[in-house]
């Protein structure tokens, strides 16, 4: 079996199988240690929702192409994303909310979070933002007091679980978004154990080629996602100076919540699949 067959097993009968369950959260809000999302995200990922920050991603990416506006940058919130998460608690976060309400492609999965000290302001961001998207549902907004964190997150998931029942059905399984690949990476790694940087990039480029939906950004997709992955601590590295490339595996929390989510999946007969994708890999390495 080559590479190719062994990335479509585990994308048709894996990733296809549990990708709908999982749900992939752009957190905005202040960048401060001092602000409530840092206290937030714990709490979230607990309830296994994938918390990403918008700024850990897409930055680099728009760094690099001097001609990117905040308009691409909405379009990449809108493409990447299940739920899109604004706390209002600094000035970024308030003008993010009145730039990303004004796109139907984001408004539709947009939940904000308002301190319920200035919920009664008649401000613009309560008389414009906020009081646009409760005519869209009241779900969509929630307060929150500064000082309690789990009273938050505790709503937040409750929110999130009714907006993703809703979206699932038209979620994106395609590789022009980052959370599929934030999603099928451990996957491969799950399997391979260890696997070099250089393999895996263009194993997957290969695959995808041969299906002919290789997105024209795949190297940018591909960068940031595996930055994604290390610094939430899901793969660990290691560089190979013999081979002059990185090695990735799963650390421990990578390994539980690819186990976990593998298991979800629908597929008949599945611990037979998943020992038969592991022994093809074993007598490929051994060849090798």
């Amino acid at each position: 079996m080559k590479s190719i067959e062994i990335y479509n097993s585990i994308y048709e009968d894996i990733f296809c199988n549990t990708f709908n369950k999982s749900c992939y959260v752009f957190l905005c809000g202040g960048a401060g240690k001092e602000h409530i999302r840092n206290s937030i995200r714990p709490i979230l990922e607990h309830e296994q929702f994938q918390v990403l920050y918008p700024e850990d991603l897409f930055m680099e990416m728009l760094n690099r192409d001097k001609k990117a506006d905040l308009l691409e940058y909405e379009n990449l919130l809108a493409d990447n994303s299940d739920i899109i998460c604004i706390i209002c608690e600094s000035i970024g976060s308030a003008v993010e909310l009145g730039a990303f309400v004004q796109n139907e492609n984001i408004e539709n999965k947009m939940i904000v979070a308002v301190n319920q000290k200035y919920a009664r302001q008649k401000s613009f961001v309560m008389m414009g933002p906020v009081k646009h998207l409760r005519k869209i549902s009241n779900n969509n907004v929630v307060q929150f007091k500064s000082n309690e964190p789990e009273a938050l997150g505790k709503e937040l998931i409750k929110v999130f679980r009714q907006t993703s029942k809703r979206l699932a059905s038209n979620k994106n399984q395609s590789f022009s978004t980052m959370s599929a690949y934030i999603a099928f990476i451990p996957m491969i790694v799950y399997f391979y154990q260890i696997i070099s940087r250089k393999e895996i990039h263009r194993n997957l480029r290969d695959y995808l080629k041969s299906k002919n939906v290789l997105p024209s950004n795949y190297n940018e997709l591909f960068n940031a996602s595996i930055k994604y992955l290390l610094k939430s601590g899901v793969l660990i590295t290691e560089f190979n100076l013999e081979a002059k490339d990185e090695t990735f595996s799963l650390s421990k929390k990578g390994n539980a919540e690819t186990y976990n989510l593998i298991a979800r999946s629908s597929a008949s007969d599945r611990t037979l699949l998943h020992d038969k994708i592991r022994c093809v890999i074993l007598k490929k390495q051994l060849n090798n």
